[in-house]
């Protein structure tokens, strides 16, 4: 399913519209798994601003401002975990480790913390379902949706196309939960491969 959901029809919803679709389907999840998987290895985040310090150089902003966030993540994680919600992530990592990822990662590793469950895994893994593309950024809502995230080249967000149809939506979800059981929990990744790395030594 992760191979041919880019050829199946789905309602394709601007950035605007996401964002109005995701938040109430996303509030009123009870007793369920959200799924999400991050393939794509370089994306731009102009309305981020920790983002953009760490692209200029300026770590410690950067990781600072990344720390101001625990206290609201900490308290999301708190409240799904009362609803009976369980959040699993995985995020594809490609060698060497670009920019993006390197700051990715750290803001992954404070969501991990705070009690989202966030593997990772290599591509090696996704290959028999990229014989002619990678795979699209996913999330699964429950049973309920499946989004395919949209980005543009440079890596914007752009939306997302949206697939209503329950067994689509169980297929992903069975698949991204495969590759999350295969995958490597984030922090001892997170110790041996990235907290040696400095900056300069990202693509």
């Amino acid at each position: 399913m992760l191979d041919t959901i880019t050829s199946l029809p789905g309602d394709h919803l601007d950035l605007s519209s996401y964002d109005d679709d995701f938040g109430p389907r996303f509030r009123s999840l009870r007793n369920a798994d959200i799924q999400k998987l991050e393939r794509q290895q370089v994306f731009h985040q102009p309305e981020n601003e920790s983002w953009l310090a760490f692209q200029r150089g300026h770590r410690e902003e950067s990781l600072r401002q990344l720390e101001a966030d625990r206290p609201g993540l900490r308290e999301l994680f708190s409240r799904l975990a009362r609803i009976g919600c369980r959040v699993q992530r995985v995020r594809v990592v490609d060698e060497p480790i670009s920019t993006y990822l390197l700051w990715e990662l750290h803001s992954l590793r404070i969501r991990a913390q705070c009690g989202e469950d966030i593997r990772v895994i290599s591509s090696e893994p996704l290959s028999a379902f990229e014989r002619d593309r990678p795979v699209p950024e996913i999330v699964t809502l429950g049973e309920e949706v499946t989004y395919r995230i949209l980005y543009a080249p440079r890596g914007e967000a752009e939306g997302a196309v949206r697939y209503l149809d329950p067994g689509l939506t169980a297929r992903c979800a069975a698949q991204i939960a495969s590759l999350h059981r295969r995958a490597e929990p984030l922090e001892p990744y997170f110790v041996r491969e990235v907290a040696p790395k400095d900056v300069s030594g990202a693509r």
